[in-house]
């Protein structure tokens, strides 16, 4: 078992970083303006570009820094080498998914699919800011059993947007479903199915300090 999560905490970290900076490089180099995710949105007269493309921006950057920094807070052997970083990098990545949280409530009124993708959105978006809220409160409490089980619940929360293009990718080429449909699936199970792996990762941990 202890080899597993090894393996599945590198596995995870590799996939996570490599995202953080495709995203960058997609958003930033390729593809700028956005084109390709803004053709598949229905947008409202009173949509503003460069605001939504700005806050977009500013939320692609923040998410990419708890991609990052988020392996490294729960690096068992960064806690003991260097306690200090780890509080220094807990910080920065509770701070980027703040950031980040309070930016996607704008960009989710305007979220491809329409209503429903939204709701799944500002759910998630919920869920995350509470899942690091608590995971910060518990560690003020010095419960470290707990911390670090809300830390992997935000952190499954933090990739659900990893989770969510691979999702989609799958409903399109195995089950042909069309774009906007796959994509609103997408969105709900992304980070149903990324909560639902960390409480059976956590399950015996959980047992024991009823978090």
């Amino acid at each position: 078992m202890k080899l597993l999560r090894k393996s599945l905490y590198i596995t995870v970290s590799i996939l996570s970083i490599s995202w953080a900076f495709h995203m960058l490089a997609n958003y930033f180099i390729v593809d700028p303006g956005a084109t390709k995710l803004l053709q598949h949105k229905e947008l409202s007269e009173n949509f503003v570009h460069t605001l939504w493309l700005v806050l977009l921006r500013l939320h692609i950057i923040s998410a990419c820094i708890g991609l990052i920094t988020g392996p490294l807070g729960l690096s068992a052997k960064l806690l003991r080498k260097k306690p200090a970083l780890h509080r220094l990098n807990g910080k920065v990545y509770v701070l980027s998914i703040l950031f980040s949280s309070v930016v996607t409530i704008y960009l989710a009124k305007d979220a491809t699919g329409g209503t429903f993708t939204t709701v799944g959105f500002l759910l998630l978006n919920g869920l995350w800011i509470f899942s690091t809220l608590y995971a910060w409160w518990t560690i003020r409490l010095k419960q470290i059993v707990k911390h670090r089980i809300w830390m992997m619940r935000s952190y499954a929360l933090t990739l659900a947007n990893t989770s969510l293009h691979f999702i989609q990718l799958a409903l399109m080429k195995l089950f042909d479903v069309n774009y906007v449909s796959s994509y609103t699936i997408a969105v709900w199970a992304a980070w149903i199915i990324n909560i639902v792996i960390v409480e059976l990762i956590t399950k015996p941990k959980r047992v024991l300090c009823d978090a």
